[in-house]
């Protein structure tokens, strides 16, 4: 039991691993900054290459000459 109580105490009180952990939350918070952006900065242009191709589905052939 007493082996078991120092384990645990030194599992709780080591710092291995804490600079990986640090790394891997900045990395998480870049990438979210950066999908942020992207969707922010290229949603209109999203919304219009979209509405493009609907109209070259559903129209006529020459519709899609904008597009291709």
């Amino acid at each position: 039991m007493l082996k078991l109580y120092v384990w645990l105490k030194d599992l709780l009180s080591s710092e291995r691993g804490q600079d990986m952990v640090e790394y891997a939350l900045i990395t998480v918070l870049v990438s979210v900054v950066i999908v942020l952006a992207v969707m922010t900065l290229l949603n209109q242009a999203f919304a219009d290459w979209a509405t493009d191709l609907a109209t070259c589905i559903t129209g006529p052939a020459s519709a899609c000459d904008a597009i291709f």
